[in-house]
């Protein structure tokens, strides 16, 4: 493994059409991962060799009141952890921001507190979220120009953005810059149909379907059991795959040490499940019944998701019950996760009769 991915928050300002984390966005005032336990896991992590990659700080949106993002990336800076932080970059072309306890008046002066705890990336994104925050694209290029005139590497995640977008951006930078930017790097990222991006029309779930979907991600399940990152969610929950927000199946960092949660994983239930590949009996128990529930996830990594967290949450019920759950019980639990990863269909099926 190579690095860590703190989710500080799934709290956010705003509602974007492709948040994976839709479903899971707190209602009021955002609560956040305590800053405490984090700082000791980025020690233990770089101890134990991964963190060489480093660690990326995002949310929801981090650059927010209350928020500890700047008290970690100077723990990260301390212990010398390359760090990245994500932000949409709401702050931009702003004066009287506030994050954290820390406040600053204007955007520059952002800027330069991320040079001073040696940010080593700043994250900001580019995707159809325009469409509906037609401002925020200034504001993003705003953030981006100040980043050329810090010197401070930063980094456009572009999320099937569409080419008049893409060279919209361009073009704007370009202009405002008057020379090519010299500290940009460009991520492309697919939409993975979950959360907000999930679509309400599609058929519901198709088992066989899902079952070969999971050998379609780019890690190919591999992510489940020899994942190269580790993600730890607002609740502390540690998981191997990104694209299951709200999961926490390798236990959690607020209550064990990251080596003993580690010390599990050969036995972890989920890992072995993707290890044997094995999937097609524990669907036809534990999600063939409750296919109409579900509407049919078109991605690998989507479907690799779905089926993880359902299998944290049977084995969490089953181990804690002490017997095998009833249908009632998987009932209420599917439901709960279709409605986390917005998956329910629009026109749901009929149950399935065994």
């Amino acid at each position: 493994m190579q690095a860590v991915n703190v989710e500080l928050t799934y709290s956010c300002n705003l509602a974007c059409s492709h948040c994976l984390q839709d479903g899971l966005r707190p209602v009021g005032q955002p609560s956040w991962l305590p800053s405490e336990p984090i700082v000791r896991l980025l020690r233990e992590a770089r101890l134990l060799g991964l963190t060489r990659t480093g660690v990326n700080v995002t949310g929801g949106e981090i650059f927010a009141t209350g928020s500890p993002v700047l008290e970690l990336l100077a723990a990260a800076a301390e212990q010398a952890i390359p760090s990245r932080a994500n932000t949409n970059a709401w702050w931009g072309n702003r004066e009287g921001i506030t994050i954290g306890d820390h406040h600053f008046p204007d955007d520059a002066a952002v800027v330069t507190a991320l040079r001073q705890r040696n940010l080593g990336r700043l994250a900001l994104s580019l995707d159809h979220r325009y469409e509906q925050y037609p401002a925020l694209l200034d504001r993003v290029i705003r953030v981006a120009v100040l980043c050329e005139q810090a010197e401070q590497p930063y980094e456009v995640i572009a999320t099937e953005p569409g080419r008049n977008l893409t060279q919209l951006a361009s073009r704007e930078l370009l202009d405002v810059l008057g020379r090519k930017p010299r500290h940009l790097h460009l991520t492309l990222m697919e939409t993975v149909d979950i959360g907000a991006a999930a679509h309400s029309n599609r058929d519901t779930l198709d088992p066989g379907r899902v079952a070969s979907l999971v050998h379609l991600a780019p890690c190919a399940t591999a992510g489940f059991h020899r994942p190269y990152y580790l993600h730890v969610g607002p609740d502390g929950g540690l998981r191997s795959c990104l694209y299951a927000p709200g999961a926490g199946w390798q236990g959690n960092v607020l209550k064990q040490p990251l080596a003993a949660l580690l010390n599990a994983a050969a036995t972890n239930p989920i890992a072995l499940l993707f290890a044997s590949g094995g999937f097609d009996a524990f669907i036809e128990r534990a999600v063939t019944p409750w296919r109409h529930l579900y509407a049919d996830p078109h991605h690998g990594c989507a479907a690799s998701a779905l089926l993880a967290r359902i299998a944290e949450l049977v084995h969490q019920l089953e181990s804690s019950a002490g017997r095998p759950a009833t249908a009632a019980e998987l009932e209420n639990l599917h439901r709960r996760i279709a409605r986390e990863y917005r998956l329910t269909p629009a026109s749901p099926a009929a149950p399935v009769r065994s």
